[in-house]
């Protein structure tokens, strides 16, 4: 009961506090009726989690001071109900309506399955739901000194904080679910200025079962309500480079702050998004404007971390702006961080070549480091390319004119910088501009079919990419269904879907709050009940575990000053469990322990020997055997 109170506020603030941002801006009663909600919702999400930094800063996060922050924004209500006017759109459904509709009634109900379970993705056990549950436990916003994503935009994190504070787990994951929906209720209501309620759905269902949104719409994973923040960027721009004034060239450049307030690479959205209002006599009124409101509304997580560190863009400047070395990064750990991770997840050269090819071989290579495989955007594209390139073709002379044109260019121009620029070719980060290419191909296609008055073949590619994405939608609903539907315990199902869980939760129960365990078991973080540091070679360098770092002296130095009183390390497999690890161990942080040990600072009080899941939505793949090893830091003097 309490987790779906905390929702429901939660979704009301966001409503509120974005249909109230809306009408002060003076646009509200300028969208179209069935836009609004989706439109208020999209920026109050953004509005909200901006809000809640200042109390997070100020120490004031109790429940109380949440629900309060929840309560004033939802009077913003007030501003969505009475611009409840203009004309409607008839929604009447035929056979094939009520059809989609039933297949996205089916997808709605798989994602509740989720919903109503635990959290199991890594990334969100990681951070995205572990840092959020760590600032609640400090009572304050805490600045976390490790690359990627500890010192990274948190403004959608501050909504996860929101639901945990209020409701518990159980309202964060039911959080995720929700706001994961209304990026497709964004998407349905912006198709319908182009389509009709039918090929309206189609797209809305198509995006909602792709596998990218499957993959993250339930989880932490930021991309998929990225697309609130996109959607509404590029057709406030759109409408901006179409009138006067500065009212949608502000709610652009809010939206695209968002953006950047969420996720680095929304720093290079915001320069997509502003380059098409250039193209204007006032160009550079509505530049100032746009880029003031942009870093306004994302601007200030990049402050947080220039004030702890001098470094906005943690730890990517630190020697171009010759920073000195400190406890939480130095010249060593700046230059492996350059060699061991940029570079690493960008498998096609940045070449013009690799530009064209990139959305061809993300479909259909399967390359491991671009991630295709489980998060990828399904066939859909591709199976309506042709149709679409005839209709664009057939209808070249009216393109700039449409409203589509200029998000279409900020797609191109978001693609080509962070294609050419980006450290990383997962093809989830082009999620949030997805939805676009999604209406581009669609509209461009059902141009060209109802001149030529042959669609079968279009209708067949919608057809039968549905029908892949709920098979696979079916078959990653199938894990949770055991769990909701057979009675199963929270701690069944972590042991079933998240790696080495018995490890954490014989921890939880065997050690106290004084104590505090070092881990590099990054999915492992959120579960913990006791302190925990998360150690990374080339993430962080409070405690240096790079393949260079061979003091053990300074390791035992730096462990005590993050009071860490035990280690979880890995060990190897193949030996008895009685046994100490092999003298060459594989990993820093193990090679680092054993020098320990052999110096009598640390022992050997607990062996893990576990089978860890291969896959969680396939778990007939089988299991992997895994050991880990818990040391106790020795508190008598030893000699390192």
């Amino acid at each position: 009961m309490l987790a779906s109170i905390a929702v429901a506020m939660l979704f009301a603030g966001c409503i509120g506090a974005g249909a109230a941002t809306l009408a002060g801006l003076g646009v509200l009663n300028d969208l179209r009726r069935a836009e609004r909600l989706a439109w208020s919702f999209a920026i109050g999400l953004g509005v909200l989690g901006w809000v809640t930094f200042f109390p997070a800063v100020a120490g004031l996060i109790a429940p109380v001071h949440l629900f309060i922050l929840c309560a004033v924004a939802a009077a913003g209500l007030y501003f969505l109900v009475r611009s409840n006017t203009g004309p409607r759109q008839p929604l009447t459904l035929d056979w094939a309506g009520r059809a989609l509709c039933a297949a996205i009634a089916l997808a709605l109900a798989f994602d509740l399955l989720e919903g109503l379970s635990p959290p199991a993705d890594g990334d969100s056990l990681a951070y995205h739901f572990a840092l959020p549950k760590q600032f609640l436990a400090a009572g304050r916003l805490e600045f976390v000194p490790r690359a990627a994503d500890g010192a990274a935009p948190l403004l959608l994190h501050m909504g996860y904080m929101l639901a945990l504070g209020m409701g518990g787990e159980s309202a964060l994951t039911l959080w995720t679910m929700l706001s994961g929906w209304m990026a497709s209720l964004l998407v349905f209501a912006l198709c319908r200025r182009f389509l009709d309620v039918n090929w309206s759905l189609a797209v809305a269902l198509i995006f909602l079962t792709t596998p990218a949104v499957l993959y993250g719409a339930g989880s932490g994973q930021a991309e998929t309500r990225l697309v609130l923040f996109a959607l509404t960027a590029m057709f406030a721009a759109a409408r901006a480079c179409r009138a006067d004034g500065f009212r949608f060239v502000i709610l652009a450049g809010l939206a695209a702050g968002f953006f950047a307030g969420a996720k680095f690479t929304g720093l290079i959205f915001v320069l997509a998004c502003g380059l098409p209002l250039l193209v204007h006599r006032q160009w550079l009124a509505r530049g100032a404007v746009y880029g003031i409101a942009a870093t306004i509304a994302g601007g200030e997580w990049y402050g947080w971390n220039w004030l702890h560190t001098g470094d906005p863009l943690f730890p990517m400047l630190h020697a171009w702006l010759g920073l000195p070395d400190s406890d939480i990064w130095n010249a060593r750990q700046a230059a492996f961080f350059q060699r061991a991770y940029f570079g690493t997840e960008a498998p096609l050269s940045k070449s013009l070549a690799g530009f064209i090819s990139y959305p061809f071989q993300a479909t259909l290579s399967g390359i491991y480091a671009l991630e295709s495989g489980r998060t990828g955007f399904g066939p859909y594209g591709l199976l309506a390319l042709p149709f679409a390139a005839l209709g664009v073709f057939a209808a070249r002379r009216r393109l700039a004119p449409s409203e589509l044109m200029v998000p279409a260019v900020i797609v191109v121009i978001f693609y080509a910088v962070w294609f050419f620029t980006g450290s990383s070719q997962r093809v989830r980060h082009l999620l949030p501009v997805y939805p676009v290419v999604l209406m581009c191909v669609t509209v461009a296609a059902r141009g060209w079919i109802e001149r030529k008055e042959y669609g079968r073949p279009l209708v067949a590619a919608v057809a039968l990419t549905v029908a892949i994405q709920l098979a696979g939608h079916s078959v990653f609903a199938a894990n949770y269904a055991r769990h909701v539907f057979l009675g199963e315990d929270r701690s069944a199902f972590l042991l079933r879907n998240v790696k080495r869980f018995e490890s954490i939760a014989w921890i939880n129960r065997n050690l106290a709050a004084r104590d505090k365990v070092l881990l590099n078991e990054r999915q492992l973080v959120y579960l913990a009940r006791v302190p925990v540091f998360y150690v990374h070679p080339q993430m962080q360098a409070q405690i240096e575990v790079r393949p260079d770092s061979t003091d053990p002296a300074r390791f035992l130095r730096q462990l005590k000053q993050q009071g860490v009183t035990h280690l979880l390390i890995p060990s190897a497999t193949g030996a008895n469990a009685d046994e100490k690890p092999a003298p060459d161990p594989i990993t820093g942080t193990e090679r680092l322990a054993y020098a320990l040990e052999q110096a009598g600072c640390a022992r050997q009080i607990k062996i893990f020997d576990m089978n860890a899941p291969t896959s969680r939505t396939l778990p007939t793949l089988g299991v992997s055997r895994s050991r880990l090893r818990l040391l106790a830091i020795q508190p008598g003097a030893c000699a390192p």
